[in-house]
């Protein structure tokens, strides 16, 4: 099972979406967990126990002023998760930060000053957000089109799926197309060169 099913495996869960979601705010034991979520500590240690195993979370001993050592969990993992199903396309993407911005002095600032320097970049990612889908959705139209066009409607099953992974995977070339779909390469060459063909016909008579 890669990254992205056993994520999608972990946090299906309500209980343990809202165990990360206190995790990442601060470490907590699951005691405490407990008593905010107001579930059962025993429920609280199993769901703690997948996330652990599943690397997203991470335990520590800790000393305790007040009795015997506490089991404290935190996130062990960053990430971003994407999912975008459209007409035409079904896409995950699973990405991971590649390093950590030095922010110094923060706390000189303020705390109005925190929360505009916050808002300013929740703005700027609400604008990276709406061009993300005003790209996808040119992508879409790109491929559907191309899809839905003479040329293809000419191919069988085994052409428009092929032509579908090409285009979806336009980085990818066609031996590691053929690899991926477990298709001959040679076999591959042979329907691509027949759209180029036809696409090169269908040029030809919209010069006439």
């Amino acid at each position: 099972m890669n990254g992205i099913d056993m994520i999608l495996s972990v946090v299906e869960n309500p209980t343990r979406r809202r165990i990360l979601m206190a995790l990442v705010r601060e470490p907590h034991y699951p005691l405490q967990l407990s008593k905010e979520l107001g579930i059962s500590q025993q429920a609280v240690v199993k769901n703690l126990d997948i996330l652990e195993r599943s690397g997203l979370v991470e335990s520590q001993k800790e000393s305790s002023d007040k009795g015997p050592y506490k089991t404290v969990y935190r996130p062990a993992s960053e990430f971003t998760l994407t999912i975008d199903m459209r007409n035409g396309m079904f896409r995950t993407t699973l990405s991971e930060p590649e390093g950590h911005m030095a922010v110094q002095d923060i706390y000189d600032m303020g705390l109005e000053a925190v929360r505009e320097n916050l808002s300013e970049i929740d703005r700027q990612i609400n604008e990276f957000d709406k061009l993300r889908e005003m790209m996808i959705e040119r992508r879409n139209i790109v491929i559907s089109s191309f899809m839905n066009s003479s040329v293809v409607s000419e191919l069988d099953y085994f052409g428009r799926s092929m032509l579908y992974c090409m285009l979806n995977s336009p980085g990818l070339d066609v031996e590691r197309v053929s690899q991926e779909m477990g298709v001959r390469e040679d076999r591959m060459a042979r329907v691509l060169d027949d759209i180029e063909n036809k696409c090169r016909d269908a040029r030809k008579e919209d010069e006439k």
